[in-house]
């Protein structure tokens, strides 16, 4: 599979050299592999009622061509994260031949084969994508846009409108589904058979039934509607007077600020979508519970029993949703502590100690096994029902190595972090107040005078973890992954040049069978996307050069540069392991040096650079894959996203200004309806403030001088994790022989025990993961981890390997349900008791917040002089 196999015009492969098709014809009648595979077997193999294709592949295939795939199969996922290591090992046994094997040796052999050649090797694509395309269903129709357009402005507002509460609510397109279906199936009754043609081809008000495809087209069309609000956190921080104040954020600044971010994060996507959608490895687990819903709605399946489950999976999802916007109520409203289920500092409120150890507000939540009962919460650090569980156990485990970290730099004092709440995302004075920086800066600018008179900012032991995993993360993930995966970086990186350079279609002897089902659409052109890049840029320009934002053009374009370079392997992790990072600790850094004390560059940098870009154009290659999974032509997605943007872009900036103008104690710690801005705001503004005002000199420099070393500390993990990894497997297992022989047995016993597992897990573990699980802590913690890792056990490790049928149905279909039911339970909550809120006083409503875990304290009083760190006068 390294190779490019030979297809024909359709994407069908020939047969074998020099078989013909009236011999291929005998040789399926006569063998009939089919007979051996049980009902439950093939669920699994073809669950979404493509089973006489897969048969009929199977009983088409010889063994010399099985062999071959699979040779082919592992060499090709030697390096694949996701590969499912059963089918792994059984192919290798496979391949050893029928003695070797045992029973069932021809039908597995062809079962695996037809899995890697004419499906997908992995259970959950297989579960939402089928390998058959039905090209003529329609899919780009006129009620299709509107649905998808229409229910993009709502989902804008949601999307926006939720942006600054912690933990946010949106309705993403899983969500969106049980809303959008039932107003298709509406129109679908409604409409009449109106329409015209165009080159032949009739476009109607109602083609007939409600698609699968159109379903999807307009899930993808609303997609859009999540990521307008890219650009919020740079306005809100402006123009809030919690934080700068700015009067220039007028209207008119943001619908340009939020247009040309938009249109140049897409036009990015055209470089990204070679390494990110047409890779079979790059499959994209979070995008597979809409596909999912997406045919629970629309599909009509069987009557089955699978485990003992006989309902549908529309009316499963149906009874979920209406379960959870009834249940919602308990922890969103009537009885808050089952959100912030802090219960063991109820024992003793005041112990700041257990407070720490065990607090979902003030502390680190590391004792508590049972945190929540809000799926919001239990969800918002991973997507525990999509996500692979290696991700997740990973991050866990690097979660609570992040947790023991902070303890010590806190019960250290290092950084004076002592006198301040543990793990808060904040900026604080030397008082323990909140920076306030109206107080040092004159015309946008550092006012040393007043500077030193008033106090440095100061951070929480948990955002300085934060703030150091963030630069060692960039040296582990960009030589890990670009070494681990070199075979597939560097043939998309060939892949990209011919395709500029000859036009080659990026399905040219594709190797899997959605990419050559797809190879029958037209593809974008390269110079589309190149085309509104530029055009992006250059409004860029004109926005830094009109607004006094203190901004020079060459920002601009060393953004784009530091994109291309790092975009491409941090595109590839989220496409194989299913986060969602950026770039925003290392473009501040550079800007932080390059512009030091103008804290407008450093805002534009991070929403151009971190999110513009690379973030942006991994959502447009997130529904590119999507649209590749379900067989919907890539013009068709272009054509609505470029629709959808310039709409939405105008009902952001609209919503943002009734946020930022309607909500009362927007940004301040007790908001009402959580309208903290803890997981946007507080932290962009305290980062302002770290980089952009005080500059990077002062931050490496006496302020944080461990910071310079953490890029050498992650590129040496990522060294000793590729040297380990690399060569662990050629050598471990000769050291522990003669370890065996030369040892006690009850000294080898010990290290068998302990020594050797621990020594073999670093094989397996993924180093970016454990980085990226210290990292995620300010303002988060592990009471917001903890419920997605059990749930990620249960769902995504113990039921795929014991109840693969029940997984493969009502897995995505489940967690899409939950999401759907919580969202719109939220928003009827917020506009029915939140906008003008209604409290709920009782002791189910206060508990969590009585004690100390409620306040933002350190476990140091201030100093008796007033403050604590350097003396007034002398601050670096």
């Amino acid at each position: 599979m390294t190779g490019r196999p030979q297809v024909d015009g359709d994407g069908i492969e020939p047969p074998p050299a020099g078989e013909t098709q009236e011999k291929k014809a005998s040789r399926v009648t006569a063998e009939r592999y089919d007979e051996q595979i049980p009902h439950e077997l093939l669920e699994t193999l073809a669950p979404n009622g493509e089973g006489d294709y897969v048969l009929e592949k199977i009983n088409a295939m010889s063994e010399e061509e099985a062999i071959s795939i699979l040779r082919q199969s592992l060499e090709f996922h030697t390096d694949d994260w996701n590969f499912p290591s059963d089918m792994r090992e059984r192919m290798q046994k496979l391949l050893l031949g029928p003695k070797a094997y045992g029973e069932f040796y021809d039908r597995d052999l062809r079962v695996d084969a037809v899995m890697m050649r004419w499906s997908s090797p992995y259970p959950g694509v297989r579960a939402v994508a089928s390998p058959v395309d039905e090209p003529d269903v329609p899919t780009e129709t006129i009620r299709a846009y509107f649905l998808g357009i229409g229910w993009a402005v709502i989902g804008t507002f949601m999307s926006t409108f939720f942006n600054s509460r912690f933990p946010a609510i949106g309705l993403n397109g899983s969500v969106i589904q049980i809303l959008l279906f039932p107003c298709a199936k509406g129109l679908e009754r409604m409409l009449p058979d109106w329409g015209f043609s165009v080159r032949g081809r009739r476009h109607s008000l109602n083609p007939g039934p409600w698609t699968f495809k159109e379903q999807m087209f307009a899930t993808i069309t609303y997609n859009i509607a999540i990521y307008t609000t890219n650009s919020y956190g740079m306005i809100l921080v402006q123009s809030s007077p919690v934080y700068y104040g700015l009067g220039f954020v007028t209207f008119g600044y943001q619908l340009m600020l939020t247009l040309f971010v938009q249109l140049m994060g897409m036009g990015f996507a055209g470089y990204l979508r070679r390494f990110s959608v047409y890779p079979v490895k790059a499959l994209w687990p979070t995008i597979l519970p809409t596909i999912a819903m997406n045919r629970a709605l629309t599909k009509p399946e069987p009557r089955e029993n699978i485990n003992g489950w006989t309902i549908s999976r529309y009316r499963f999802f149906f009874v979920s949703a209406s379960a959870m916007f009834v249940y919602y109520w308990l922890p969103g409203y009537l009885f808050t502590a089952m959100s912030q289920f802090n219960w063991m500092t109820w024992i003793d409120p005041e112990n700041i100690t257990l407070a720490i150890l065990g607090g979902s507000n003030l502390g680190l939540g590391l004792v508590n096994p049972v945190t929540t009962f809000d799926w919001n919460v239990a969800t918002s650090s991973y997507a525990a029902l999509a996500q692979p569980f290696f991700s997740t156990c990973t991050m866990y485990v690097g979660s609570i190595l992040g947790g023991l970290i902070i303890l010590a730099i806190y019960y250290s004092n290092q950084y004076n972090t002592a006198y301040l709440p543990i793990n808060s995302s904040s900026a604080f004075a030397n008082d323990g107040t909140p920076f306030v920086v109206q107080k040092v800066v004159v015309d946008n600018k550092l006012d040393l005078e007043r500077y030193q008179r008033y106090s440095p900012p100061f951070y929480s032991a948990g955002y300085v973890l934060t703030v150091g995993a963030n630069f060692a993360f960039y040296p582990v993930y960009f030589l890990y992954i670009m070494v681990n995966q070199w075979r597939t970086m560097s043939q998309a990186f060939v892949d990209f040049y011919h395709g500029l350079r000859h036009g080659r279609s990026n399905y040219e002897g594709a190797m899997d069978v959605h990419s050559r089902a797809m190879s029958r659409y037209e593809e974008v052109p390269d110079w589309w996307f190149i085309l509104i890049l530029v055009g992006a840029v250059v409004v860029s320009v004109v926005f830094v050069e009109i607004y006094p934002v203190d901004t020079p053009v060459w920002l601009v374009f060393l953004l784009i540069a530091i994109n291309l370079v790092f975009a491409v392997p941090l595109s590839f992790l989220s496409a194989t392991t299913g986060t969602n990072l950026g770039l925003g600790s290392l473009i501040q850094i550079i800007t932080g040096y390059l512009l030091p004390n103008n804290p407008n560059a450093f805002l534009f940098g991070q929403t151009l650079g971190s999110w513009a870009l690379a973030g942006y154009g991994d959502n447009y290659v997130q529904d590119q894959k999507m649209a590749h999974y379900c067989k919907i032509a890539p013009r068709a997605v272009f054509r609505s996203q470029i629709g959808t943007i310039v709409v939405t872009c105008f009902v952001a900036v609209g919503v943002q200004n009734f946020i930022l103008h309607n909500v009362e104690g927007l940004c301040t710690a007790d908001q009402p309806s959580r309208f903290t801005c803890a997981g946007d705001g507080a932290p962009l503004y305290a980062s302002s403030l770290m980089w952009g005002l005080l500059g990077s000199d002062r931050m490496f420099g006496e302020l944080y001088p461990l910071f310079k070393w953490c890029f050498l500390m992650g590129a040496g993990i990522a060294v000793v994790f590729l040297l380990g990894q690399g060569l662990g497997p050629k050598h471990l297992p000769a050291v522990r022989e003669r370890l065996r022989l030369r040892l006690s047995p009850a000294l080898f016993s010990l290290l068998d025990r302990t020594l050797f597992p621990l020594v073999g897990s670093l094989l397996w573990l993924n180093p970016v993961l454990v980085i990226q699980g210290i990292q995620h802590w300010a303002p988060s913690n592990l009471s917001y981890k903890t419920p997605g890792f059990l749930l990620s056990f249960v769902f995504m490790y113990w039921l795929p390997r014991h109840r693969l049928a029940w997984w493969a149905k009502y897995n995505y279909t489940l967690s899409a349900a939950l999401t759907a039911g919580l969202a719109v339970s939220a928003l009827v909550m917020f506009f029915a008791v939140g906008f003008h809120p209604r409290r709920l006083t009782w002791w189910g409503n206060t508990v969590s917040g009585a004690g100390v875990d409620g306040k933002q304290v350190g476990i140091y009083p201030i100093p008796a002089r007033g403050y604590f760190g350097p003396e007034k006068g002398t601050f670096p």
